[in-house]
């Protein structure tokens, strides 16, 4: 009963085995019974028979026509996967290093102990932020240089709490200088900024986020001030930035134009930053001479 119904099968096979459309296992499982099977090889015989018989040179052309658009489906079919593993792989690659750095970049944000120096340049005027936080204490010395001249604070605060939204309150002391006069302003209870958020840590703040960063994003290995960074560049957020695979903070954004509310094309501002950690000292929070300034009430 079973060599019966497989001499059903393979006279079903036969058609397709005739005219090369089978593949190379039902091509070895055919070859295999008609060795031992005299019935089906002639009825194969008879076939290839009246086939010759049969077949015009239409059938022939359409025989190699559908041969020749199988192969061609097939080599797009492979070139098609190849694009989507290199696509998915190449995704996977910038989602895994943009997560670390975004990991790395928090652990160093909240560090005890840190100096932090930034250089934000605009058209026309420069920004110098420079950061020291030891504990509980933090000292703040903000520079702005414009065409009109340079002013410059200096804030010394001693964390006291936190308040309802969970930011950090400061018992603070603000020295101003400029040109013309030197006040202070003292035991005012208000925030302070210290390192400034890791733009991939902002910008990949959730699965989804990361995924649209990685995107719209190349990511490339390189150095930058001798330091080992990643290279990233995004057009969907307008930022091109060094990020030190160190720490995951963000050494520079480079400068780039964009479109501001009023619609005038504007340049991005240019921001270079320097970390170092675990080099601040007591010595760093002493504050000025206060009798060299006026005391504002």
């Amino acid at each position: 009963m079973k060599e019966k119904k497989d001499c059903k099968i393979i006279q079903d096979l036969l058609p397709n085995y005739i005219d090369g459309l089978a593949n190379e296992e039902t091509n070895k499982f055919i070859e295999e019974h008609l060795k031992e099977c005299g019935e089906c090889k002639q009825t194969l015989e008879n076939m290839q028979k009246d086939l010759k018989v049969n077949i015009t040179d239409e059938d022939k052309k359409a025989v190699k026509y559908f041969k020749k658009y199988r192969n061609r489906l097939r080599f797009l079919l492979i070139i098609l996967l190849v694009i989507l593993v290199i696509f998915v792989g190449n995704m996977a690659r910038k989602m895994i290093i943009l997560s670390n750095l975004s990991n790395k970049s928090k652990e160093y944000i909240n560090s005890e102990n840190y100096h932090y120096l930034s250089y934000i340049h605009f058209k026309d005027e420069i920004i110098i932020n420079e950061v020291w936080n030891l504990g509980e204490k933090r000292k703040v010395e903000l520079t702005d240089i414009t065409q009109n001249g340079i002013t410059k604070s200096l804030v010394y605060g001693n964390k006291t709490g936190t308040d309802e939204w969970g930011n950090e309150v400061y018992d603070v002391n603000t020295y101003k200088i400029n040109e013309n006069d030197k006040t202070v302003e003292l035991n005012e209870k208000k925030s302070i900024g210290g390192i400034s958020q890791s733009l991939v840590n902002v910008l990949a703040e959730d699965f989804y986020n990361l995924l649209l960063l990685a995107l719209h994003s190349s990511v490339e290995s390189t150095i930058y001030n001798g330091e080992d960074c990643y290279y990233i560049q995004s057009s969907r957020y307008l930022c091109n930035m060094y990020v030190s695979k160190n720490t995951g903070l963000t050494l520079n954004t480079l400068t780039q134009e964009a479109e501001n509310l009023e619609g005038v094309i504007e340049k991005m501002p240019l921001k270079d930053a320097t970390y170092e950690f675990n080099t601040v000292a007591e010595h760093d929070f002493i504050e000025p001479d206060i009798s060299e300034y006026e005391i504002k009430q």
